[in-house]
């Protein structure tokens, strides 16, 4: 972990900043030495200027040193993070996406009216897009529950397989409305190959910021 961490501060901009400092300290040191050695004895150079620019490269270290600081930090956060991460993994989640995976209990969605709805419509479609369930959903305001029990019009309990949640809404002058769909799948993965960890979902790989709400049952 400790390599991880010095790999990716040597890496940063900082560790960059900090070598160019380094590349124009050395130049300035040779030419003050230069000009130190040419100069008229009876009529010394001004050593404020240069004192001045010592100065400056005194305080451009020293933030280059906080800048570095921070970034270790940060990749310490990124590496506890992504420790963490494993433990979401068996957990229920519910996330940004339409699509969910029926493998004999349906497919539990929820929705989302941001606006004022007459007539919201919830259609359940397979991976071909042709439907397989409908029914009248809420047109209140706020967030509700799609509960699909894997069925189809007459009844029948449907293969296994991605099926999807399209609604269809409208207010009361017909304009089309755009309701919020989320999914609640359980997390069987995690990669952490990258700084953020991207979550495999049911069937859909998600990132950590499209993740709602961690369910845990029992």
């Amino acid at each position: 972990m400790i390599d991880a961490i010095t790999a990716a501060t040597a890496n940063g901009a900082a560790a960059a900043d900090g070598k160019k400092l380094a590349d124009d300290f050395d130049d300035f040191l040779v030419l003050l030495t230069t000009q130190l050695q040419n100069q008229d004895p009876l009529d010394p150079m001004d050593s404020g200027e240069f004192t001045q620019q010592l100065v400056s490269f005194t305080g451009v270290e020293q933030q280059i040193q906080a800048n570095q600081n921070l970034e270790l930090l940060a990749n310490l956060s990124r590496l506890q993070n992504l420790a963490s991460s494993a433990s979401y993994l068996g957990t229920d989640a519910l996330t940004i996406r339409d699509v969910g995976d029926h493998n004999g209990t349906g497919v539990k969605w929820q929705y989302q009216n941001t606006a004022v709805t007459d007539q919201l419509t919830l259609e359940v479609r397979n991976s071909a897009g042709d439907l397989i369930y409908s029914e009248n959903g809420e047109t209140r305001l706020g967030t509700h529950e799609f509960n699909w029990d894997g069925r189809d019009e007459s009844g029948n309990l449907v293969e296994d397989g991605n099926y999807s949640l399209e609604i269809t809404a409208a207010n009361s002058d017909g304009e089309e409305l755009s309701p919020n769909i989320f999914v609640q799948e359980t997390i069987t993965a995690v990669d952490t190959s990258g700084f953020e960890p991207v979550f495999t979902v049911g069937p859909n790989e998600v990132g950590q910021t499209e993740i709602l709400e961690l369910i845990y049952n029992g």
